[in-house]
């Protein structure tokens, strides 16, 4: 029986790993709503074994403990409906001495069907409308899994982040009879609040008499650090005719003070930005560096355009 063990941390896995679990979840074809980042198991048990001649486990034990101090990987993913039903989760393993498991238990594939305390049967790993899925694979080795697994506890959070499981399952490849059994339970803490981000354009700006560019500023403010874009569109009514142009800058938000951000419209016509009053309509939007999903904040208001 191979037994590791993993550090206690919260913290994403490596970016190209995500990306790849993700691909597995979405190429599923299951996932009617959203897949939440995998996150690094806190605490954790993850083992199972097979009969002799199992095709997926070998015929081996194999035992997983996330903990303190170990080199090994032990990561969870959730998947949720665009309403935020939890419908289902991935386990990933990813050892150190070259290890590669995943395990993916989900109800049945139907409209919002959450994922449940209770067993299901009838699982597979291509599962059709109404069928549960269940897929054991890893180490080079995966098929067209059937089971059932029975979940005894489950705990979504937002966004997908899962808090706790505690579930068995069985499987066997088609046609054969032997099978591979397990169980996994972890624990996860309270997960992070979302990144808040804020937008301010400042009441002045400038009108360029050289380019004809409106240059406009402000300053963007977020609760984690994160890579946003702050864009926007400058309007002007010069002489009865409206003049419009956008704007679009790169800003490294850092939490704790306004972060300064300055760029320049161009008009869209021949008619340039002159002095006078002006409105702006602006959003900055980046990707929450824990969920990964996308964050936005708006803003609408006037400002005067002096001459550069």
């Amino acid at each position: 029986m191979r037994i590791h063990a993993r550090k206690n941390a919260l913290t994403r896995i490596a970016p190209g790993l995500a990306a790849a679990l993700a691909f597995t979840a979405v190429a599923s074809g299951l996932l009617g709503g959203g897949t939440a980042q995998a996150y690094e198991v806190e605490s954790g048990t993850f083992a199972f074994s097979g009969d002799a001649g199992e095709y997926i486990s070998a015929g081996q034990s194999y035992a997983y403990t996330d903990g303190e101090g170990s080199q090994d990987g032990m990561s969870v993913q959730g998947y949720t409906t665009s309403e935020g039903v939890g419908t289902g989760l991935g386990v990933f393993v990813d050892s150190a001495d070259g290890d590669t498991w995943s395990l993916h238990l989900e109800a049945p594939w139907g409209p919002s069907q959450p994922l449940v305390p209770g067993t299901y049967t009838g699982a597979k790993a291509n599962p059709a409308p109404g069928e549960p899925r269940i897929e054991l694979r890893g180490n080079g080795r995966d098929c067209l899994a059937e089971g059932s697994f029975t979940i005894r506890s489950v705990e979504f959070a937002t966004h997908g982040y899962v808090k706790a499981l505690d579930a068995s399952f069985e499987q066997h490849c088609p046609g054969a009879t032997e099978s591979v059994r397990g169980e996994v339970r972890l624990t996860n803490p309270e997960p992070p609040a979302e990144t808040a981000l804020g937008l301010q354009v400042a009441a002045d700006g400038m009108a360029d008499r050289d380019n004809g560019r409106a240059v406009v500023h402000g300053t963007v403010t977020c609760t984690s650090p994160v890579a946003v874009r702050s864009y926007g569109t400058v309007s002007q009514t010069v002489d009865g005719v409206t003049v419009r142009g956008s704007y679009s800058t790169q800003v490294a938000c850092v939490p704790g003070t306004p972060t300064p951000w300055t760029a320049e419209a161009t008009p869209t016509g021949n008619v340039p930005f002159q002095r006078g009053e002006a409105t702006v309509t602006a959003r900055t939007t980046g990707t929450d560096p824990f969920y990964g999903h996308t964050i936005t904040a708006d803003y609408s208001g006037s400002l005067q355009l002096a001459r550069k």
